[in-house]
């Protein structure tokens, strides 16, 4: 979807007492390219849900559910649809560290892993190099920026004095 150029976003401790950080954090998310999104995190709610992520579009959905692809349903659907849902299907075999966090897998922290080593190996760029990697962190900081003010924030956060110190750092 492309990054992210706005943000307003909320921080909350709700459930959890006596802990110094927030157990809820909500935000809407505007996309360069004009698309919308939310992004939900908590700990707060109640041991069993399975983490999402959810696309949807004027042309079509996907639903992932922790590692199971739950939907995958497209205005122009494809021979290799039927494929991919069956290969992506059910393919989640515990909780997720929902009710358990001693569940939480690492296998894509492991293909991630092997990825760098075979990018170093062969000399090409990884998959999530490390600008992507940059992207991600600046979404998170700008959340907590936007909750600690009460109001959007931009992006890129070029003036966050956090943001300073890495500016000049080696890539």
């Amino acid at each position: 979807m492309g990054p992210v150029v706005e943000l307003s976003a909320y921080t909350a401790t709700l459930a959890h007492e006596r802990i110094e950080v927030e157990d809820v954090a909500m935000a809407t998310l505007k996309f360069a390219n004009g698309a919308l999104g939310v992004v939900e995190a908590t700990t707060a709610a109640f041991p069993g849900a399975l983490k999402r992520i959810e696309i949807h579009g004027s042309e079509g959905s996907a639903v992932l559910e922790e590692e199971s692809l739950k939907t995958w349903a497209f205005a122009k659907p494809t021979k290799r649809d039927e494929t991919l849902l069956a290969k992506m299907a059910d393919r989640t075999k515990t909780g997720g560290g929902a009710s358990d966090p001693s569940a939480i897998g690492h296998h894509g922290h492991m293909l991630q892993f092997r990825d760098v080593l075979d990018a170093i190996k062969k000399g090409r760029q990884p998959l999530v190099n490390g600008l992507e990697g940059r992207r991600s962190v600046e979404i998170i900081l700008a959340i907590y920026k936007s909750a600690e003010l009460g109001k959007a924030v931009t992006l890129p956060l070029a003036g966050d004095p956090k943001l300073k110190s890495r500016a000049n750092a080696p890539k």
